[in-house]
């Protein structure tokens, strides 16, 4: 990681966080790993992402896309196969940090 950045990785997983556990674990070097099993405080992931730059200088997330409907409200429309569409994570993550 450069100095000064912060890495947003979304991984597949939306019921369960098993993927993204897995990544987290083989990288080695992920910093914040937010699993759809977890109760997600906003407030403290952003707390401890600022505390990770002044000390580190930089960090990684990885959310699993399951984070979607844990960490904000879907819509609840369905896609063609029959499955719930998710609220985005990622740009909405984002856009809390930024």
């Amino acid at each position: 990681c450069n100095a000064n950045c912060i890495g947003l990785v979304k991984l597949m997983g939306r019921h369960c966080g098993f993927i993204a556990m897995n990544a987290c674990l083989a990288a080695r070097n992920v910093d914040i790993c937010l699993l759809p099993e977890m109760e997600i405080s906003t407030e403290k992931v952003l707390e401890h992402c600022i505390h990770l730059m002044q000390t580190k200088g930089h960090c990684v997330i990885v959310v699993a896309e399951g984070c979607g409907n844990t960490m904000l409200q879907s819509s609840g429309d369905v896609d063609a196969g029959g499955n719930v569409k998710l609220a985005d994570v990622g740009p909405w993550l984002r856009d809390k940090i930024l």
